[in-house]
């Protein structure tokens, strides 16, 4: 640190700083020493006194040591481990208070990145009466040799530091209750453990089913010796799968994989449609609020003839609707997953709905694209963060699709869609956030829009 750097951090340090914002990441904004100030465990309305960690040119990051006001809406963490573990970011913010910051981050999004002054963004969406805890039906653990013992947890925040769990709040309870159980036997027996980067658990809240993945480098042939204590371990388990050739160290899964038993499906019952896919196939990880998605989904497109479902996963979205007579295509990237959605087209007797196996761009694109968007009285976009391709959204105001349903899990790239929609010609109908994601800064959106001024 230079000198100069030093001295603002010593000017800083001595002064109360009053909190303003906050972050995505969980971080309290408020200005001092003619910088923004990025204070660790501060909420707007707090004044607290911060240790500063880093002097950077347009900002600094720091952490709080004392809380002199403290916000109305500071409650106390119900996790042992927060905030180190990166996994939640406001277990500290009342609940209330998050789906109203929630709003409010789409809001802004919408307006500073999207140049959408005057759009009305709804009140966030979250689960009738619910403490918003046990919803996850998905996690993955991170493995670390420490201590002399095999560590599972989740990476610390902004890190790769692991923070060793015992158990997690906001698990389904009998996905906590098997995390517990690999918790506690990976502290006895760390051989199937060692091999893996990851290792992922996932349980469906309206089936039976529980599975585990060890995922690493090279295939575990350690958890396949493990195979009968693991079960009796964990009775409730219906499937064990080794997954390896990881692509870097954040992945979750790799190119190949093995079940080592039972089975590596899953299955959840939404609006009405069954769907079963495999522990790597994505699904949302809050299946009651997907429920609610799906239900503003089918009430948008009553009465459509023919929907065009892109980046469309398992099928979620165009099975349910071709259970209510609209014919569907749906397009998925992922090839189990493009397999999993005729599969479930099937299992739910619905004959009107077809999918390609294809990257989005490819399948929109010239005479294909013209072919696959003919006559869609609507389009289903469902990317992943990174938003939309510009030429995906260029094809669909091309071919003068009328209706277009944006499921965004990223408010920063949907503004940024968004934006280039509306210069195509596309009004905005609706916005409404999700609290798919309680207790962190992630928020999921369902925005309409129109074509036509």
């Amino acid at each position: 640190m230079t000198k100069a750097a030093a001295d603002s951090a010593a000017r800083i340090s001595r002064e109360p700083l009053v909190l303003k914002d906050l972050l995505e990441n969980g971080q309290g904004v408020g200005r001092a020493d003619g910088l923004v100030v990025f204070a660790t465990g501060g909420l707007p309305g707090e004044t607290v006194r911060v240790a500063v960690d880093a002097v950077k040119r347009n900002y600094v990051s720091a952490h709080v040591t004392a809380i002199e006001q403290r916000s109305p809406d500071r409650v106390a963490s119900i996790c042992p481990v927060f905030p180190r573990c990166g996994g939640c970011q406001v277990l500290h913010l009342e609940y209330s208070a998050q789906l109203a910051w929630k709003r409010r981050m789409v809001a802004d999004a919408l307006q500073r990145l999207g140049g959408f002054s005057a759009v009305d963004v709804g009140e966030t969406i979250a689960l009738p009466g619910a403490t918003a805890t046990r919803y996850r039906n998905k996690a993955g653990l991170v493995t670390r040799f420490a201590g002399g013992a095999m560590q599972l947890g989740f990476y610390e925040a902004r890190s790769h530091r692991v923070v060793a769990i015992e158990s997690c709040p906001v698990l389904l309870p009998r996905l906590d209750d098997a995390v517990k159980a690999l918790v506690a036997f990976a502290r006895e027996a760390p051989e199937p453990f060692s091999p893996a980067r990851h290792v992922v658990a996932r349980a469906s809240a309206t089936g039976p089913e529980l599975v585990i993945a060890f995922n690493g480098a090279k295939a575990n042939r350690a958890a396949g010796t493990y195979v009968d204590e693991i079960r009796r371990r964990i009775p409730e388990l219906t499937g064990i799968v080794s997954s390896w050739e990881l692509q870097n160290e954040n992945a979750l899964f790799g190119a190949r994989s093995a079940t080592l038993w039972g089975s590596p499906m899953l299955r959840e019952t939404i609006a009405g449609a069954t769907l079963r896919f495999g522990v790597e196939s994505f699904f949302q990880i809050n299946t009651a609020l997907l429920e609610l998605i799906a239900q503003q989904i089918v009430d948008v497109l009553a009465g459509a003839r023919r929907v065009v479902d892109l980046y469309c996963g398992v099928g979620t979205f165009a099975v349910i609707l071709g259970k209510r007579g609209i014919a569907t295509t749906g397009v998925e990237w992922f090839k189990p997953a493009a397999d999993e959605c005729a599969a479930n087209a099937a299992a739910n007797g619905v004959l009107n709905a077809a999918f390609e196996h294809a990257d989005a761009v490819e399948a929109v694109s010239g005479d294909r694209g013209r072919t696959l968007l003919n006559g869609a009285d609507a389009v289903i976009l469902d990317p992943p963060r990174k938003g939309c391709e510009p030429a995906v959204l260029a094809a669909l105001a091309d071919n003068g699709v009328e209706r277009i349903v944006y499921v965004s899990c990223n408010p920063a790239t949907l503004a940024r869609d968004a934006k280039a929609l509306a210069g195509r010609g596309y009004r905005v109908q609706r916005v409404t956030p999700y609290d798919m994601f309680p207790h962190t800064g992630h928020v999921e959106v369902v925005m309409t829009f129109v074509k036509g001024s």
